[in-house]
């Protein structure tokens, strides 16, 4: 399945980009959305076994030391953990969502690989902004848990792009992004998530004026080749060039025929430039689907627009 998409759904009448999941016009009450998603499901912590062999029959079982995180209504194995996991329940990322009722709008829910992890995306109130006329950014927050044994549970400030639905990091650093792993309390921090919404609601007017600044900056063809040869440094190695690289031609249509590209403002500024980056790392609405969801809000698509964004503000400001 794309992404490994299990279940899900998707508010606003946004139809999903994978062509799965279940859509409503407007959105949903916190629950109702987790209930419609079918993110609700428990999971148990058990003590795994291997069977102990006396040529050639098993004579018995012996217990493994490690555990399994297991969804109790499909009996799947979600992730093989230690003793110290402390498993956390579905329902916890149920009570932040609940919790930010009165300040945030439910967007979707999504349940990946069978259960193995999950998560939602709300947009905060009053945390809307025009980059330039056209061109909006909303401040939205995601909530994420796993049972996988990888992935821990917390929470992600992001700026989204309502004309591409692509996720940009514009501000990915300790302030916006809480992460608690599965021991030592796991299920008491979740406050600490709750309350680093104010603060994210506060910096969100000081990233748009950044962007602003990116929108007001004109670049030339070797600006925006510069800008990637920064961002993708790590990939350039030995005598490889941009052009080498199979994500540089979809980047570079991206920046001259990508979402919001035929917006005044966009097009031929550092804006347009970090955006085609954006649009090419997180989007899930264009090019290869697989692993898109994860790659966007969880792993290198998230960074890598980070990055773009910082440099991109080094550019203008130089």
């Amino acid at each position: 399945m794309p992404a490994e998409f299990t279940s899900g759904w998707f508010g606003n009448n946004e139809q999903a980009w994978h062509n799965q999941g279940i859509v409503t016009e407007g959105t949903l009450p916190a629950r109702d959305a987790f209930k419609t998603a079918n993110a609700l499901f428990g999971v148990e912590k058990r003590e795994l076994q291997y069977p102990v062999f006396k040529d050639p029959n098993i004579v018995g079982v012996e217990p493994a030391g490690v555990y399994g995180v297991v969804r109790t209504d499909t009996q799947d194995l979600l992730g093989i953990v230690s003793k110290a996991y402390e498993v956390v329940q579905n329902d916890s990322l149920l009570r932040m969502a609940e919790f930010i009722r009165e300040e945030a709008d439910m967007d979707s829910v999504v349940v990946l690989k069978n259960g193995a992890r999950l998560a939602f995306t709300a947009t905060l109130r009053g945390a809307t902004k025009e980059v330039v006329p056209g061109d909006k950014v909303f401040r939205r927050l995601v909530g994420y848990l796993g049972h996988d044994g990888k992935t821990g549970c917390g929470a992600i400030f992001t700026n989204v792009r309502v004309v591409c639905a692509n996720t940009l990091a514009a501000a990915l650093s300790s302030d916006n992004k809480t992460s608690i792993i599965h021991k030592n309390g796991a299920n008491n921090s979740f406050d600490k998530l709750i309350q680093s919404i104010d603060t994210a609601r506060q910096t969100f007017a000081v990233e748009v004026q950044a962007m602003r600044k990116l929108a007001e900056h004109q670049i030339s063809r070797d600006d925006f080749r510069y800008l990637l040869e920064q961002v993708y440094a790590k990939d350039l190695k030995g005598d490889k060039e941009l052009e080498d690289l199979k994500k540089y031609q979809q980047i570079h249509n991206a920046y001259y025929a990508g979402f919001g590209s035929e917006i005044a403002g966009v097009r031929g500024t550092l804006w347009g430039a970090l955006n085609a980056v954006t649009e090419f790392e997180t989007s899930t609405m264009r090019g290869n689907k697989k692993n898109r969801f994860m790659k966007a809000n969880f792993g290198t698509g998230l960074t890598t627009s980070a990055r773009a964004f910082a440099i991109a503000q080094d550019m203008a400001y130089a």
